[in-house]
């Protein structure tokens, strides 16, 4: 704990009664070691060193928060549902943990605003929302322990962002829900990709979505992985209601 009061000078930093109470609106309980929040909310542009030419920034904390919150969700669904195979279980903690809702959940406490810095999220890397939320994780892990950690975890994630029945039914690719939904189904199908480039200026790819030879959908991105998922997404929606007009295939694949 020295070297952080070194590097960060907390105990003399006039700047540290603003950072309590902006933590003190987030959390659900007040922080004790200040140390532990100033690192979470350090980012590699300042450029800090401690005395061994350690780089101090969000990012240890960050890995430390990653398996924390992953820990906590795993345990919450154990519990929740006692019949789920760990397959199922592995399928709902990704739709939980992904990049993209972690993101929203820092959004949500408009975490960036602690870092202080003058740059606009672009610049920051379009994931910094969720690695900060991360990075406040790990921090609370340190100063409050386990108990402290899982508590802000169902406060700012569990309790108000999670409903089991909706998040069964989300879908976090297209791509691989309509592969599992072709093979269960026993349909032959593939993705057939050409080069869509704009007056040879752009390199976009063109992605097919075939099902049983005929060509279902199709999407266009500069990445073949996005055209990919657009040609899912649109080949989805297309595909629900089967020829008898039921939806059963929606039903099926959620399952």
């Amino acid at each position: 704990m020295v070297f952080f009061k070194k590097i960060f000078g907390l105990n003399k930093i006039a700047g540290n009664s603003s950072l309590q109470r902006q933590l003190e609106t987030i959390l659900p309980f007040k922080p004790n070691n200040l140390s532990f929040y100033k690192e979470a909310f350090t980012h590699k542009a300042k450029n800090l060193k401690d005395e061994n030419g350690r780089k101090i920034n969000f990012e240890r904390l960050e890995f430390l928060g990653d398996a924390i919150i992953e820990n906590v969700v795993s345990v919450f669904l154990f519990k929740e549902l006692p019949y789920a195979s760990e397959g199922e279980l592995t399928i709902m903690r990704a739709k939980i943990v992904n990049r993209k809702h972690l993101n929203e959940l820092g959004q949500n406490l408009n975490i960036t605003k602690l870092l202080g810095l003058k740059l606009s999220e672009r610049q920051m890397g379009n994931d910094i929302s969720g690695n900060l939320y991360e990075a406040l994780v790990g921090a609370v892990f340190l100063d409050k322990g386990y108990e402290g950690a899982k508590k802000f975890i169902y406060s700012s994630m569990i309790d108000s962002h999670i409903d089991l029945v909706k998040l069964e039914k989300k879908i976090n690719s297209y791509k691989s829900f309509m592969i599992e939904w072709a093979q269960k189904n026993h349909k032959d199908f593939e993705f057939v990709a050409s080069n869509d480039s704009n007056n040879g200026k752009n390199n976009y790819f063109r992605v097919n979505f075939v099902l049983n030879n005929k060509k279902i959908s199709h999407g266009r991105s500069s990445s073949k992985k996005k055209a990919e998922e657009i040609a899912a997404r649109r080949a989805y929606y297309i595909i629900q209601p089967d020829k008898n007009g039921k939806k059963e295939e929606k039903t099926k694949t959620h399952s």
